[in-house]
C-alpha cells in the first residue's frame, strides 16, 4: 500500500512576505477601532487570518518563528 504525503497548495504562486502580511494585519486592527461594529469585527477576523498566515509562511519558509498567533 502506498502511503501519500500531502502537502499544502499555495493559492498565490508569489506568496507575500510573511513581514507584509503582518504589516497588513497591524494596518487592519489600527483601522477597526474607526468603523462600525460589523465591519470592524470584520477587519479584525481578517486581521487575525493575516497573522496566522504569516506565521505558517514563515514557518513553511525555515524562519525563526517563536510560537502561533493567538485565535
Amino acid at each position: 500500500m502506498a502511503v501519500t504525503v500531502l502537502r499544502p497548495v499555495p493559492t498565490d504562486p508569489h506568496p507575500a512576505p510573511a513581514e507584509g502580511l503582518r504589516e497588513r494585519a497591524v494596518s487592519l486592527r489600527a483601522q477597526a477601532p474607526q468603523l462600525g461594529p460589523v465591519l470592524a469585527t470584520t477587519y479584525r477576523r481578517r486581521a487575525s487570518e493575516l497573522e496566522l498566515e504569516a506565521f505558517l509562511v514563515g514557518l513553511l519558509a525555515g524562519d525563526d518563528v517563536t510560537g502561533a498567533p493567538a485565535a
